[in-house]
Order: structure tokens, then C-alpha cells, then sequence
């Protein structure tokens, strides 16, 4: 399975660990991290058993030399990282080039491309092993808010190589639907990105009691990365003036927005309405998701990628029990109102926001029966019935 990841993620984790239960010998390739390379299980980290990765990649070496000295989401970082993918990489071969000595002598079955970077490199393997190849892709890659030349460069690799593929598989009935009409594929498999939800966590006071919020307040929780272009800045100043004094916000993530809302929070004088904290590891996440009241997903349709998301943190909140206020896209839409576990609509601009807010803490009975119908739908969105999909797919490359 390979991966451009550093922090490997959940949806692969939880795929190699189904995968293994039935009896399949699964290797993890990944990038490299900053560190040495940590002892993770069924991980193998590029340039580990190959020496130092500069000499797969002279622009991998000077990008990774600058994110150490200056943060991964600093905004040079993002702008050299921009510019090095618009003039200088080659889309098809950049990683190729970097991963191509680490798995070249590695033999498989299947190889699986997780997303479309990794496509081109795993179509390589594959033909070298005489192995099945399987394309998951986690988003509509090509959609992603790219200049629109860079835009077709990823188009023409998805193009080149997703017809060699004996599986494609994708995260949502949407994306499936566009790989199938823009490549004349047939029958895209979609397993949703669900958690785990056999073992729900308990639900706890964490965050009353980290930022000693009275016993009385409301949490409405945002998890994940603190990103430009998730409309996060609108969402906090949605806090300004809103009716219900009892509702606060917590953002929980790290993100090159950090500083920016953190200053944006002290401002306006939301200190005692909006609360950051950092993140935490996965394997603690959903202790700290269902510490909260509800769950928000502001994302706006800014590109068609982010019009068709399923994020995370939309399975996150349905696992940790948590009614969830989103914007009004349609998978997100498919899940929220086809699960009658929250509202959906407009969160564009703040004062749409604050309206959603206080009218989605302001019915006690409607809420109630959200978070009943979370008990059922946790049962159906949940990698436990994704799990089944997955294998029955392998199940056939054996």
C-alpha cells in the first residue's frame, strides 16, 4: 500500500488492519518523517533501507531541508511548495523518482495506490511484480483548488494510468460517479471513510473542565487541520453577538491558521466564547470528540473537491455520538439528513452561521432525537460494514 503520507492516514490504517484480520501480509510504503524513522508496524518509510532520500530527489531534499527549519504550513513553505509543483516537478515521475528505490525489489500481489500521486509509482511496481493494481482515491484529486494548469497535469496522470487499474475505489457515491463518467469506467467501488463504531467512546467533560466552562454550556466542536479556505475565520466570528450565551466553540487542530485565529479570537474578545486547543493523536481523538455537544463542518464548495467531501471528521462526530451543523454539500447532505442526525445549510458567511448555530441548540426535543438517531446510525456508517465492501473487493484479486 502506498502512500505519500507522513502521518499515515486513518482510512489506510484502518484498511491494512481489516486486510490482516483476513489473513493478508500487508506493507505500508510512506514518505519519509523528520525524525528517525519510528518503529511503526507494517510501515516501511522511503529512503530507510536506501540511505539518505536526496539522492531520489534533489528537489524532495532542499523542500524537506526548509520544512524542518521553517514548519510544514509555514507560508513560505506553501508557497515554494506551489511553485516547485507548477515549474519544476514532473507530476508523473516525482514520485517514481523518490519511492522507485525503496519498493523496487519488493514483491506482492496486489499493489495499492492510495490517491492519485502514488498512481504512476504502483502501475510501475505492479508491472515489475506481475501484481494486481488497486487505485483508492481519497478525494477528486485533479478538483483540488490547483492552478489550472496543474489542474490538467494531474487529470492526464489519472487518464494515463487508471484504466491499467483491476480496482478503483473511492470514498463517496459522488467522486465515483465523475472518475466513471470522466475516464468510461464501470463499477467504481465507494467505501466510505466511517470509523469505528462497535466500542463508541464515553462521553466525558473534558472540555468543561479544561477550559472551566460552566456546567450549563453548550460545546460545538471543529476537529482537524486549521487550514486556509475552511472558512474557520467566519465560523469564529460567528461567536460575535450570538443569542445563546450558552453555546461555545472549540477548535481542536494545528494548522498554519493557528496564530491567525488565535489573534482573531483575542481581537473581537471571544476568549470566554472560543477555545483552541492542540491536536491530539488519533488514538486519542474520539475520547475528545464526544467530550462535546455537537460537531460543525464548515467547508464551502469553493472547488469541486471540497462541493463532493466526505471529511473525517464527519465519520469522527457519528462514531463519538455528536449531532453536526454542516454546510450544505451534497454527500455531506446525503449522510446528515439521510441519517437524521443534524442540520444542513448555509455557513458561508458569518452571520449565516450564527443564525444556523442558534437555531440548531434552540429545540432541546430536536437535538434529543438526533443523538437517537446517532445509536442507529452508528450501526450502518461505520467501518465495520465498510470492512465488509473492502474485502469482498481483495477478496477477488487473490
Amino acid at each position: 500500500m502506498l502512500t505519500a503520507d507522513r502521518q499515515i492516514d486513518r482510512r489506510i490504517l484502518n484498511a491494512a488492519t481489516s486486510l490482516r484480520t483476513a489473513e493478508w501480509e500487508v506493507t505500508i510504503v510512506g514518505a519519509p518523517v523528520d525524525t528517525d524513522f519510528a518503529s511503526e508496524q507494517g510501515v516501511l518509510r522511503i529512503g530507510s533501507n536506501t540511505g539518505d532520500v536526496s539522492r531520489e530527489s534533489f528537489v524532495a531534499c532542499v523542500y524537506r531541508w526548509l520544512r524542518t527549519r521553517m514548519g510544514r504550513n509555514s507560508s513560505v513553505i506553501r508557497w515554494l511548495k506551489q511553485k516547485a509543483w507548477y515549474y519544476l516537478v514532473d507530476h508523473e515521475t516525482f514520485h517514481a523518482r523518490l519511492y522507485w528505490p525503496t519498493i523496487k525489489d519488493l514483491k506482492a500481489s496486489v499493489i495499492v495506490a492510495n490517491d492519485l500521486p502514488m498512481l504512476p509509482v504502483a502501475a510501475k511496481l505492479a508491472d515489475a511484480c506481475g501484481a494486481h493494481l488497486v487505485y483508492d482515491s481519497h478525494e477528486l484529486y485533479s478538483e483540488q483548488e490547483f492552478p489550472a494548469v496543474e489542474r490538467m497535469r494531474w487529470q492526464a496522470v489519472e487518464r494515463k494510468f487508471i484504466n491499467r487499474c483491476n480496482a478503483v475505489i473511492t470514498v463517496n457515491e459522488s467522486i465515483a460517479d465523475e472518475l466513471q463518467s470522466r475516464y468510461g469506467l464501470s463499477g467504481v467501488h465507494v467505501i466510505l471513510n466511517a470509523e469505528r463504531c462497535s466500542a463508541p467512546p464515553i462521553p466525558s467533560r473534558y472540555w468543561h473542565e479544561t477550559f472551566g466552562l460552566p456546567a450549563e454550556a453548550m460545546v460545538l466542536l471543529f476537529q482537524g487541520g486549521l487550514s486556509a479556505n475552511r472558512n474557520l475565520d467566519q465560523m469564529v466570528l460567528a461567536m460575535l453577538g450570538l443569542p445563546n450565551p450558552s453555546v461555545h466553540l472549540i477548535l481542536l487542530g494545528d494548522g498554519e491558521l493557528q496564530t491567525t485565529l488565535a489573534k482573531l479570537v483575542q481581537r473581537h474578545q471571544l476568549t470566554d466564547r472560543v477555545h483552541l486547543h492542540p491536536a491530539v493523536p488519533q488514538d486519542r481523538l474520539l475520547s475528545l470528540t464526544a467530550a462535546a455537544d455537537a460537531g460543525i463542518i464548515p467547508y464551502q464548495a469553493i472547488c469541486l473537491n471540497n462541493l463532493y467531501c466526505t471529511p473525517n471528521k464527519l465519520f469522527e462526530f457519528i462514531a463519538a455520538g455528536l449531532p453536526i451543523l454542516a454546510s450544505d454539500l451534497p454527500e455531506i447532505r446525503r449522510i446528515v439528513v439521510g441519517q437524521d442526525i443534524g442540520k444542513v445549510g448555509d455557513l458561508g458567511q458569518a452571520e449565516h452561521i450564527r443564525a444556523m448555530i442558534h437555531d440548531f441548540f434552540a429545540t432541546p426535543t430536536r437535538l434529543v432525537n438526533w443523538r437517537r438517531n446517532l445509536q442507529i446510525a452508528q450501526g450502518r456508517v461505520c467501518w465495520e460494514v465498510e470492512e465488509k465492501k473492502l474485502l469482498r473487493i481483495y477478496e477477488q484479486l487473490r
